[in-house]
């Protein structure tokens, strides 16, 4: 269920691809330029396996599209040493810059310089991450951050709601970015559409 504010809906980003079942892009939402502001991400997206995340919301690490600056097998090898994210744990890690250690045992299938790019990649859209919102209910959560991808550069807002799943998918999750914060009408509906959808089978 989504406003129709939100516009048509259409298959979104890598859809289908991987462990990102869905994915479903709005034509009046998702990323583009909305009411002269530029709109990144919002796109609603169903997972299966260990959580990730849009928008470098937790980092790199956890980010689909991100992640794949690795070759697929050294990328199932991080993710499969990434803490599997759930409701409780996700405020602390959208707060945090660093995910993984390098020298985490699990990871001395890779080089000396693949571990050594796991920092910088853990980094990715999550520099000096600031959480202004994180309200967890049930098994979701709404959050708004503040976090850089330039130490020099201009602090985004990075916002939305996941709603965690039990069973044969990990997550239903919907989250945005733009240069000024969301207003809390504009959280509310994204929780509610994470909230709205029902596993039919």
């Amino acid at each position: 269920m989504f406003p129709d504010a939100f516009g048509t809906p259409s298959p979104g980003t890598d859809s289908g691809f991987g462990d990102r079942m869905a994915a479903i892009r709005f034509s009046e939402f998702s990323a583009g330029v909305h009411g002269r502001r530029i709109i990144l991400g919002g796109e609603a997206v169903l997972t299966a396996g260990p959580p990730q995340f849009d928008l470098e919301a937790a980092g790199g690490l956890y980010d689909h599209i991100t992640l794949q600056v690795f070759p697929a097998p050294n990328a199932a090898v991080i993710r499969n040493a990434l803490p599997a994210l759930n409701a409780a744990a996700f405020c602390d890690a959208i707060a945090s810059t660093q995910h993984l250690d390098p020298a985490d045992g699990r990871l001395n299938a890779l080089t000396a310089q693949q571990r050594g790019a796991i920092a910088a990649v853990d980094r990715m859209g999550n520099i000096a991450p600031k959480v202004l919102h994180c309200e967890i209910v049930v098994d979701t959560v709404t959050f708004d951050k503040e976090s850089k991808t330039d130490p020099a550069g201009l602090a985004r807002h990075v916002y939305g709601a996941v709603r965690f799943l039990p069973r044969r998918y990990s997550s239903f999750q919907l989250i945005r970015g733009s240069a000024d914060a969301p207003r809390e009408a504009m959280l509310q509906q994204m929780t509610t559409l994470v909230n709205s959808w029902k596993d039919r089978q």
